[in-house]
């Protein structure tokens, strides 16, 4: 099924470059009928398609879509709108930054699926820390096998300088050890919301990421069963 028109990304295009009310106002129903809704249509469909990876996820798009129009209270960019319109898919909804699950971004520059675990608690971090270190092998087959690594490259975030030990001492082997966060993404051609494929190509290419994420989950359970 194809979801999108050109419209939409001459829309999305067009955005960065026009960030403001009056402007939006005047191409609002441009933005309800043909990057809204068909994006709403578009999550409805890829929901039962990630549920085999996440049988807690619910069959209502709301919980998992964010709103386009930024909040600006306490930031210096004080222009109104996301160049991007976006899901966040996981257990926890689109508040949860946690849980792994497959966050889509759709802009006039680019396609983004990330999935990982974006914030982590000091307690969440020390879990997941002790899962590296505890089954080090098993960490290291997931990381480097070829499906993960063609699709996502690598997994990224902020690190600490300095760690505790035991970590310090093995953190030349594990660099990711001394990671805050734990996130991996890929980045597809904008016009890949017009093709026929554009789920397909999604799902296929998340289920690499899949096994990294139940180490991820596994660790961050009260018992962990790794």
């Amino acid at each position: 099924m194809i979801y999108f028109n050109p419209r939409a990304l001459h829309f999305l295009r067009r955005l960065p470059a026009n960030n403001n009310k009056e402007w939006f106002n005047a191409h609002k129903d441009v933005f309800k009928n043909e990057v809204e809704k068909p994006f709403r249509l578009f999550v409805t469909d890829l929901i039962p398609q990630l549920k085999p990876f996440m049988p807690d996820i619910q069959a209502e798009p709301t919980e998992y879509i964010f709103r386009i129009y930024r909040d600006i209270r306490f930031s210096r960019d004080k222009t109104p709108y996301k160049n991007h319109i976006s899901a966040m898919i996981s257990p926890g909804g689109r508040k949860d930054k946690t849980t792994p699950g497959m966050y889509v971004q759709i802009s006039g520059n680019d396609v983004r699926v990330y999935s990982g675990c974006f914030e982590l608690s000091p307690t969440q971090r020390e879990q997941i820390r002790r899962a590296i270190y505890t089954h080090d092998a098993v960490f290291r087959k997931l990381i480097q096998d070829p499906g993960f690594i063609d699709t996502f490259g690598e997994i990224r975030g902020e690190k600490y300088k300095k760690l505790p030990r035991p970590y310090m001492d093995v953190i030349e082997k594990q660099p990711l050890l001394a990671n805050r966060s734990f996130y991996y993404f890929k980045k597809y051609k904008s016009g890949l919301i017009l093709s026929p494929d554009f789920i397909n190509i999604l799902i296929k290419d998340y289920s690499h990421a899949v096994p990294l994420n139940r180490f991820f989950l596994s660790a961050l359970t009260p018992d962990p069963v790794l």
